[in-house]
């Protein structure tokens, strides 16, 4: 029996694609490239973890993929998946990797609350979210009301201080323009 603890969300099933059986998939966390490990993703269905084998995945885009469960062959019986989560299943890593998947995702959350404090421009905002689906992982932060992407790159990165809850970075002038944020207003 599947337990949600040994499951990972890796995002959910946006819509159906052709009419023989394929869907795509919006795709929210980068575990999923680890794909080929695992024969199958995971979905509930009336409260029961299911696990379905994939027949075909592919990745259209760093949020998207395009994927077909065995025995599911046209959209009619694809229908009745469009909505639900899709889960990887822990017991597809190796006990290193599980390790290394579980420090990373506490490490990026731990991060989040922390404001981001630039050398130059002084306080810039609070980090609410950190993407990491594309190669150059971006904290998400909150200027003012408004959503600012900035690279979470160690070479911007100065020094970070857990005590004080803050990240003093030096950024590019230009990558942050706080002013034309504030000006459109």
């Amino acid at each position: 029996m599947i337990t949600e603890q040994q499951l990972i969300e890796v995002g959910y099933i946006a819509k159906l694609h052709g009419l023989k059986g394929e869907m795509q998939a919006r795709i929210t966390d980068s575990v999923i490239d680890d794909v080929e490990r695992c024969p199958y993703l995971v979905c509930e269905i009336d409260g029961i973890y299911v696990p379905f084998f994939l027949d075909s995945f592919r990745f259209r885009s760093s949020e998207s993929a395009l994927l077909k469960f065995e025995d599911i062959d046209s959209a009619e019986k694809a229908e009745p998946f469009c909505g639900l989560k899709l889960y990887f299943d822990r017991k597809c890593f190796s006990p290193e990797e599980q390790k290394q998947y579980d420090q990373k995702a506490e490490d990026d959350l731990g991060l989040i609350g922390y404001k981001i404090i630039d050398k130059t421009l002084g306080p810039i905002g609070e980090i609410t979210d950190i993407n990491d689906l594309t190669e150059n992982v971006l904290f998400i932060v909150d200027h003012d009301g408004d959503e600012i992407m900035i690279p979470a790159a160690d070479d911007l990165i100065l020094a970070i201080d857990d005590e004080n809850a803050t990240i003093l970075m030096d950024l590019p002038e230009g990558l942050v323009n706080i002013e034309d944020a504030e000006t459109e207003e």
